[in-house]
């Protein structure tokens, strides 16, 4: 402090602005030091601030036309063209060519702006009311189900409580329904309490409105704000309301301010779900010469949401909705990308849709919001797991929409393996056509580098085949890779090329792949469906005591797995003894395979160690040579069936001209993308777990006549 005065004295600095210039630097200080620890922070809690300076990118299809690649952490991959630097909205490929404006130009979004996510770094998640209840919503029924969610997933990460189309106005549907100055009977103790009760639960309240649109006549002759003729009769009558804004209009403007106002700073109101904009940006299109001062509908449909994001500040999430406002992009936070949901499969085709649509905008130009997520009946587990998989799988908006507490708990499981959604972006940026079946997403976090892999079947009436292949996901095709079934929690070992997969009609698989290293690994956590990203804290392996130590966040009441697996060659490794210091858990060890299942009383971070050793020997069943071995042609495909086993086996090794093709865990195989012009010899072998074959091989040639023929092999 003396240097400091003898400074501001060789200054001639007088000493109270001495006073004032030593505050504002220890202010300086004081407000980058902040900057730099909710940096920090939000790193260290998995939540980046900002974009990455590049991002990996492929702007076509690979080998797969099947595959949709995703990344979660700094991950690198030979699948990827090249990089996109969102900054520059350029990409540089592997080669060196550089595609200048790729999103506003290649792709066509006009007003592409990269996300900024320092006020929301990741997307909402949380719960809506419109799925359930529609329009037949009521103020103690949103209550029962904040008071459920803060109960029962807010620690998972649920966050909003959206009260959707209801609140507002008389009757329903249009007309009387599109008044926000008058509020439903329904909701008698007023907006402003209701907001006010959910954050007393801990959670964020969240509120659907079309702004743009008005049935109360008094308020549009009031405002004059609307788009109306000399007799004040509408010029402009939609779903959003019987009269529009006129966007052209100052006091169009000055109503905006009002209306969202009250909405944010009077009721409290932090996440707004803006609907029906693509409706009015093509009214303003239609309706432009009709507008008191026309200009471009776009750049006056713009500035109508740069009034609204000027009103509710930074720190109120707005959602476009109702199809895809491209033109509010750089204004929104998120944007709906589909239209409405439906109870059902159904409803999981359309947020397939309109993943597959849309995804390439997710976590680069703002949140992707598929709609909803449902997980009650009619739909079957499977197909809840399947929905819930396309979430937690893409990092989109997750917002959950059933009666919560109605829900039987095997469906509330699912939930809670995929809250919160995560900081998971397309690698894929480009739009895809029809329905991929594999999605890729690529992880790395604490040294861990793992591939979390979903097969869907969307049929709803026939199981269908997938040839997973570590080639076409961009692995080392001849190394070994454990395999992990996330849904069912199981291990299904390790294997070279890839696995054959039988998936049933409407349903999903989830595995994890992870390359094998020689020693014992941790391949998957039961907290959230990343198996590791949300709950991992730290990781540390010790080879040569084998051993293995970790944090992991853990929540109240519910069982925490950790699962290990071992080398095929050395499957008699066991868990020796494990230490969660302060907490119960339990131990099982099995064939090449161990779990450690603890117990929390409540949520906090928790030490763990396990330690390994070997036994002195391990089961081993001899193989038999697969018997009855048949072909028969669909398409560019070869499907191989053989007699099912009487005795044990693993699964077997399908090979095609003398080289693996696949493993097949089943007596079927399928063979893609091969020349049936040209003949090939199929070999199966039988397998055991640590990769021991039948000395012999059930063979069938295949020639180019045999094709006619429908089915050869033998009888």
């Amino acid at each position: 402090m003396e240097k400091f005065f003898r400074l501001m004295k060789k200054l001639q600095m007088p000493g109270i602005l001495a006073l004032i210039f030593l505050a504002g630097v220890l202010l300086t200080i004081f407000t980058q030091g902040c900057s730099r620890k909710k940096e920090i922070l939000s790193r260290a809690e998995n939540r980046p601030v900002k974009l990455p300076e590049k991002i990996l990118c492929r702007i076509k299809d690979g080998n797969n036309p099947d595959l949709m690649v995703m990344t979660l952490g700094n991950v690198d991959t030979p699948l990827a063209d090249g990089y996109f630097y969102p900054y520059e909205d350029k990409v540089v490929l592997k080669n060196g060519q550089e595609i200048e404006n790729y999103y506003k130009e290649h792709l066509g979004i006009k007003y592409y702006t990269p996300l900024d996510k320092s006020n929301f770094p990741l997307p909402p998640s949380g719960w809506c009311s419109w799925y359930y209840y529609y329009q037949e919503l009521t103020q103690e029924e949103v209550e029962k189900n904040a008071v459920w969610l803060a109960e029962n997933l807010k620690e998972y990460g649920a966050e909003y409580c959206q009260i959707d189309d209801a609140w507002q106005g008389v009757g329903h549907g249009m007309g009387e329904n599109r008044d926000w100055t008058t509020i439903d009977h329904r909701f008698s103790k007023g907006m402003g309490n209701l907001a006010r009760s959910i954050k007393n639960l801990g959670l964020k309240p969240a509120l659907w409105i079309a702004p743009h649109g008005q049935s109360n006549l008094e308020v549009v002759q009031k405002s004059g704000a609307f788009l109306v003729d000399q007799d004040g009769k509408s010029l402009s009558s939609t779903w959003v309301g019987d009269f529009l804004l006129d966007p052209s209009k100052p006091e169009a403007h000055k109503y905006l301010k009002e209306l969202f106002t009250l909405i944010t700073q009077d009721w409290g109101y932090e996440n707004l779900k803006l609907d029906g904009l693509p409706t009015v940006v093509r009214e303003y299109r239609n309706k432009k010469s009709l507008m008191k001062f026309p200009a471009d509908p776009d750049d006056l449909f713009r500035n109508t949401l740069q009034t609204i994001r000027e009103t509710v500040g930074p720190d109120c999430y707005l959602l476009g909705s109702w199809g895809t406002p491209l033109e509010g992009m750089g204004l929104l936070n998120g944007s709906r990308t589909g239209g409405d949901t439906l109870l059902g499969w159904d409803g999981f085709l359309v947020a397939v849709e309109a993943t597959m649509n849309y995804y390439f905008l997710h976590n680069i130009a703002w949140y992707s919001d598929p709609d909803v997520i449902l997980v009650r009946y009619p739909l079957t587990l499977d197909m809840a797991r399947a929905w819930a998989t396309l979430q937690g799988l893409t990092g989109q908006a997750l917002m959950a929409s059933d009666r919560m507490y109605d829900l039987p708990a095997e469906r509330v499981e699912i939930l809670k393996r995929i809250f919160p959604a995560v900081d998971i972006r397309p690698i894929d940026l480009f739009p895809s056509s029809g329905q991929k079946r594999i999605w890729d997403l690529k992880i790395n976090h604490l040294g861990r580098q793992y591939d979390l892999v979903a097969c869907f079947n969307y049929d709803l009436n026939k199981t269908v085949g997938i040839e997973l292949k570590w080639a076409d996901l961009g692995l080392e095709e001849n190394a070994l890779y454990h395999i992990y079934n996330f849904w069912d929690k199981e291990y299904l070992g390790s294997w070279e090329k890839g696995i054959y997969l039988e998936i049933p009609p409407a349903s999903v698989k989830v595995l994890t792949l992870l390359k094998d290293n020689g020693q014992p690994q941790l391949i998957s956590t039961s907290r959230h469906i990343t198996q590791g990203w949300v709950d991992l804290k730290s990781l540390s392996y010790d080879s040569a005591r084998l051993s293995i130590k970790g944090t992991s966040q853990i929540i109240k009441g519910d069982p925490y797995q950790l699962t290990f697996v071992y080398p095929r060659n050395r499957r008699n490794l066991r868990i020796k003894k494990a230490s969660v210091p302060g907490h119960k858990f339990s131990v099982y060890n099995y064939d090449g395979w161990s779990v450690v299942s603890i117990e929390s009383r409540s949520t906090k971070p928790v030490l763990w160690e396990v330690c390994f050793e070997e036994q002195e020997s391990y089961y081993n069943y001899p193989v038999a040579t697969p018997e009855r071995l048949r072909a028969c042609f669909d398409d560019s495909k070869i499907v191989l069936t053989w007699e099912p086993s009487y005795y044990n086996t693993a699964g077997c090794f399908v090979s095609v001209d003398g080289s693996l093709y696949l493993y097949s865990p089943t007596n079927r195989c399928q063979i893609s993308n091969i020349d049936l012009n040209q003949e090939h010899i199929v070999e199966v072998k039988s397998v055991w777990l640590d990769g021991t074959t039948s000395q012999k091989a059930a063979s069938i040639r295949i020639r180019p006549e045999d094709v006619a023929k429908k089915l050869i092999g033998n009888k």
